[in-house]
């Protein structure tokens, strides 16, 4: 007899959708089954490798640029915090200062106010001790 070989021409889209298909399901079976149900090593194409290794590492790229504009943010938030902390600073220190050069006027005013009621004290008894000595 004669033996026939009929060559079938593989066609690409059917074979991914199939090994897409056999992912699917060995995703879904426990390790042990899937090991000895399909074929242990299949691997996709290469150019589909490379097209999901670029995916995930834009995916990661995308991810680390949104965790930068966060701490950007987080940064711009604190100096913000602090820059209003440093103003109220200021104003208290200012508040404190003119508190404390009115305290110090009302002291001189008071000094001043005892000095000048010393010295009419003092003309006072100048005055009398002249009017005892005249009689």
């Amino acid at each position: 007899m004669f033996k026939v070989i009929i060559m079938f021409e593989i066609d690409e889209k059917l074979r991914k959708k199939l090994l897409a298909e056999e992912f699917k399901l060995r995703k879904k079976q426990p390790p042990s089954w899937a090991k000895f149900k399909y074929r242990k090593f299949v691997r996709l194409p290469k150019e589909e490798r490379e097209k999901e290794k670029a995916k995930k590492k834009a995916e990661e790229e995308q991810k680390q640029k949104e965790l930068e504009i966060k701490e950007q943010a987080k940064a711009k938030k604190k100096a913000a915090a602090e820059k209003i902390r440093e103003k109220a600073k200021a104003k208290k220190a200012r508040e404190k200062a003119r508190e404390k050069k009115a305290r110090e006027q009302a002291k001189a005013k008071e000094k001043k106010e005892k000095a000048k009621a010393k010295k009419e004290a003092a003309k006072k008894k100048s005055v009398k001790k002249t009017k005892k000595k005249k009689k």
